[in-house]
């Protein structure tokens, strides 16, 4: 009896401990980690709408695949996040800046888990340039040979994100 009790007594104990230090890791960290992302995001935001001396988030009965809308505390756009799936079971996450006018001013791709090499090239300025001065007519736009499904969920992003910018811009 004493070989079974003993030993089991001391592995809970043991459990409890490192499960106690997790908790208060987790409970340390978890507001640092927030932050930082808070930060990391509102540096895109900067990055896609240049032009804006701030963000307010905008709330409204949106598309399934949108994250997040913010309007320029200026007026002078909006920026967007939201995602969509490609070649990938991870869906893209994009942030577009939508100026006032409806043109994209720039976009960020926040995450890309497409196949390296073919599918991912969506990340590259050499494919995200062309979204540039873009409107909701799309005109213009190429997608990556061989990248099909990647290319397509690009397009079906940003359509998503024009979709968003329909119901803010009023606002």
């Amino acid at each position: 009896m004493k070989d079974y009790i003993i030993p089991t007594v001391v592995l809970g104990v043991i459990c409890l401990v490192i499960t106690a230090f997790l908790a208060f890791t987790y409970n340390v960290t978890q507001p640092i980690i927030e932050e930082n992302n808070r930060k990391a995001a509102e540096e895109s935001r900067a990055q896609v709408l240049s032009e804006a001396d701030g963000f307010e988030e905008v709330t409204g009965n949106f598309p399934e695949n949108t994250v997040d809308a913010y309007k320029a505390t200026n007026g002078v756009g909006y920026a967007i996040t939201v995602t969509a799936k490609g070649y990938d079971s991870t869906p893209l996450k994009v942030m577009i800046g939508i100026k006032a006018d409806g043109t994209i001013e720039k976009l960020n791709i926040l995450q890309n888990s497409e196949t390296p090499g073919l599918g991912s090239k969506v990340s590259d300025e050499s494919f995200t340039s062309q979204f540039v001065g873009m409107d909701s007519s799309m005109s213009g736009y190429e997608m990556i040979a061989g990248a099909t499904r990647s290319s397509t969920a690009m397009k079906k992003a940003v359509l998503t994100a024009y979709e968003v910018f329909d119901i803010v811009k009023g606002e």
